[in-house]
């Protein structure tokens, strides 16, 4: 209702100042001869026409046109996104199929556990996410995504914990990691996440206008140090007693799988918006490579699949780092060979 009242309000400004300017040229004939202040009054009922129009046209497009989403998933238009383009299982996970139980199917089981990634934040079609590549790829495999928007580590440990004791049976297991699965153990950006998710209150007319609400968290994000300084903090967590703590939980994921008889696999996806001959977390890449092999965990770091790429090419958007239609495909690919060298016959098995 007050998005309705706003939109009026918009078209209400559009009316009068056409109004104005059709009474003021009605007054001032263009034959007469206008003095200074004839000059400045007309173009100023010119301009403000000119702006009203330009604010409609963007709240209509913004609004009824626009459909795609930004990074940190605060704005309007991706709110917007997520209830019209996610839809979820009987289990709470973004998914076009059910997930039955190992005794109702004869086929292997892979799943997949992970974040904002596995779960397809930015891509509309849920079949184009690269889990869903995998299973059309793959169909003699019974494939899941447990994956949720905004999970860490610890979320993701819950998941694991809650699925086994709930009777699920895990056979292989893809733990998706992405280099801020880390941040959560931090206090100091726990903070600036909860500061950055909780913004003061921006105003009525804000919060109920499309085209300002979405100009109001691009200039947030533009001018907020913590933000652009956010990739650069995640690197330094892997140091010292963070990247400690981390490995410890890393482990536990590990313990839990094989301890419920499955087996972990691990994939890694880089920054994509970072991506250049200079990517500055490679060294992170290499530690968790070292780290997985140290455990016997076969791992798949995706970076090399992407390095030939410039960041818009595999990234929704210039306001969105979430891969892209095309880096979902380019994961899928790699996925689909890494499971076919670490399971034996995945690629034999009969429907």
């Amino acid at each position: 209702m007050a998005e309705n009242i706003v939109l009026a309000g918009f078209v209400a400004m559009v009316a009068l100042a056409s109004a104005g300017v059709r009474l003021f040229f009605r007054k001032y004939r263009l034959h007469r001869r206008p003095n200074l202040l004839t000059l400045v009054t007309g173009n100023t009922l010119v301009c403000v026409l000119l702006l009203a129009v330009f604010i409609l046209s963007g709240e209509l497009y913004y609004r009824f046109v626009y459909d795609t989403t930004e990074s940190f998933g605060l704005s309007k238009t991706t709110q917007r996104w997520f209830t019209r383009h996610f839809r979820r299982n009987s289990l709470g996970f973004r998914d076009s199929v059910e997930y039955p139980n190992a005794s109702e199917v004869n086929r292997p089981r892979v799943t997949f556990l992970g974040d904002s990634f596995t779960a397809g934040h930015g891509i509309a079609n849920v079949e184009d996410r690269f889990v869903n590549i995998v299973r059309d790829q793959l169909p003699a495999y019974d494939v899941h995504s447990f994956s949720m928007c905004a999970w860490d580590t610890p979320q993701e440990i819950s998941c694991l914990k809650m699925a086994g004791n709930s009777g699920y049976d895990f056979e292989t297991v893809v733990l998706v990691y992405c280099l801020n699965d880390i941040s959560d153990i931090s206090p100091e950006w726990q903070r600036v996440l909860q500061r950055i998710m909780e913004f003061s209150d921006p105003g009525f007319l804000v919060e109920n206008s499309y085209l300002l609400n979405t100009m109001y968290y691009r200039w947030k994000a533009f001018n907020d140090p913590d933000i652009g300084d956010y990739y650069q903090f995640v690197r330094n967590l892997y140091e010292g007693p963070t990247w400690k703590a981390q490995s410890d939980r890393l482990e536990h994921i590990h313990d839990m799988v094989t301890q419920r008889g499955g087996r972990l696999l691990v994939v890694t996806f880089p920054f994509l918006h970072a991506l250049a001959p200079d990517y500055r977390y490679e060294p992170i890449h290499k530690q968790l490579d070292r780290f997985w092999q140290k455990n016997n965990v076969p791992h798949l770091d995706l970076l090399p699949a992407y390095q030939s790429f410039e960041p818009s090419e595999v990234v929704v958007s210039q306001f969105d780092a979430h891969p892209n239609k095309r880096a979902h495909s380019i994961a899928a690919s790699e996925i689909v060979r890494f499971l076919a060298m670490d399971i034996p016959d995945v690629m034999n098995v009969e429907r």
